[in-house]
């Protein structure tokens, strides 16, 4: 395709991207030249909002509508957000601007239909564009790519890059961009992942970049002290901020549970009958009263098989009523309550005969570090390429509401109105299953006195306590 426009971009046969950019009234601010210029296979830019990402990455991907691979054929790439609409934005400034180049009359497909997620453009001449989410990874199955733009890649899983974006992109020795506003200081994130790869000299495939929302001088021409900059600053804590509008890699921001992942910590779990089984209480009236029923394997794998909640209702009556006439109550070894309520758990012990454990209380950020260990994922197996399961795992049908407060509902404070007199802790609400779950894991490894870990040994009996 040739075009008076296209005419003014390429220089003998090659495509000039900073000319193209020029007529398609797209003038990059300095600190998106920086990352468009950058020579790397893959580049990571972990950005503030309203920085330009998605004007960055759909301009990357625009530019190889008219550019063939070294193969000499027609590029073919895809946009990967973590849901449809989150690549819809990049695939959209692709969209209008080849439109307005007359591209829609000379192509096979040119859709953009947000609802059902098809969002694909297919050219005459062979150039292919596409929309895939990583809510559905069986979209993400495929060869031969030369390009991807990951949105959003904050809330995007490494492993999601890794299975099956990284293979697709080998046959032509494709290239990747990642960006977003960072979510998490975790290897689960693909943003962090890739960042702390493009910040290792070693990796020279690598690039990566740390774009504070001010060094957009376009949209904050007061860069660090614009009045907008300013202002968030003002509504925000000091780590928030330097995630939103810093671009900065915090850990206390956003979700508590920052290593959960569906993926690896959801799981359709079965009473298993040669393991011992426990329960952990968080006390509620108006707010729940949360029970969960754990079991611990012979490898010292954790299983929360259910949970039970219960509001407006007492102790006393919960116990009467409904555990002691529970199923599962003969197999209860033990239940681990909150210290800070004796008489509640003195009810509970005497109406269901069960004995309640001890040292489950202390520092709250004790209690999460022991849960944030068991949900680690461990590597895949070097040889063999098999993973383990993390210690911890959650049924996926009976503990809804757990699942979504260590997915997403348990978080750290935004706002500074939020913050609570000890600045260390996390937002007192959504908390009620990881309180429970935090009462068992001190109360348990404290008693056997060692760390939140596997046992190694093929053969353990794990005994009743």
């Amino acid at each position: 395709m040739t075009t008076p426009l296209l005419n003014k971009a390429v220089k003998g046969k090659v495509l000039r991207k900073d000319l193209y950019f020029h007529e398609t009234g797209y003038d990059p601010h300095p600190a998106q030249w920086e990352v468009h210029r950058s020579p790397a296979r893959f580049r990571a830019c972990s950005n503030g909002r309203r920085w330009g990402k998605t004007l960055l990455g759909g301009k990357e991907g625009e530019v190889t509508c008219f550019v063939r691979n070294q193969l000499g054929n027609p590029q073919r790439g895809w946009i990967i957000g973590p849901n449809y609409d989150d690549g819809e934005k990049e695939f959209r400034v692709i969209y209008d601007s080849l439109k307005q180049l007359g591209v829609d009359d000379l192509s096979a497909k040119f859709l953009k239909n947000e609802e059902n997620g098809n969002m694909h453009i297919l050219t005459n001449w062979g150039w292919d564009c596409e929309v895939r989410s990583a809510a559905h990874p069986e979209s993400l199955v495929g060869e031969g790519l030369d390009w991807v733009v990951c949105a959003e890649a904050g809330r995007l899983q490494r492993t999601m890059f890794t299975q099956y974006v990284r293979p697709a992109l080998s046959d032509k020795r494709g290239w990747a961009l990642l960006t977003g506003v960072p979510e998490i200081a975790t290897d689960i994130s693909l943003l962090y992942w890739g960042w702390t790869r493009g910040q290792d000299t070693q990796r020279g495939a690598w690039d990566s970049f740390k774009m504070p929302s001010w060094t957009n001088t376009i949209a904050f021409p007061g860069g660090r002290t614009d009045p907008e900059i300013l202002d968030a600053e003002e509504d925000l804590t000091a780590d928030e901020f330097a995630r939103q509008y810093g671009g900065e890699f915090v850990e206390k921001v956003g979700r508590v549970m920052a290593e959960w992942s569906d993926e690896h910590h959801l799981a359709n779990l079965e009473y298993q009958r040669d393991w011992p089984l426990y329960a952990a209480v968080d006390y509620g009236y108006t707010n729940p009263f949360v029970w969960l029923w754990i079991q611990v394997g012979p490898f010292g794998e954790i299983n929360v098989i259910r949970e039970d909640r219960w509001e407006l209702r007492d102790s006393e009556d919960i116990a009467k009523n409904d555990l002691l006439n529970d199923p599962l109550m003969d197999a209860l070894v033990a239940f681990y309550p909150d210290p800070a309520e004796p008489d509640d758990t003195a009810i509970i012990s005497r109406i269901l005969k069960k004995p309640a454990r001890q040292n489950t209380g202390g520092e709250l950020r004790t209690r999460l570090g022991m849960i944030r260990s068991a949900l680690k994922v461990p590597e895949p197996h070097e040889q063999t390429g098999i993973q383990e399961r993390p210690l911890l795992q959650v049924d996926r049908n009976r503990c809804k509401t757990l699942a979504w407060e260590m997915r997403e509902g348990y978080r750290w404070p935004a706002h500074k109105t939020e913050v609570r007199n000890d600045s260390e802790l996390p937002m007192d609400k959504n908390n009620h299953g990881p309180e429970a779950l935090g009462r068992f894991f001190k109360g348990y490894y404290d008693a056997i006195g060692r760390e939140v870990r596997r046992t190694r040994q093929s053969r353990v009996r794990v005994r009743r306590r």
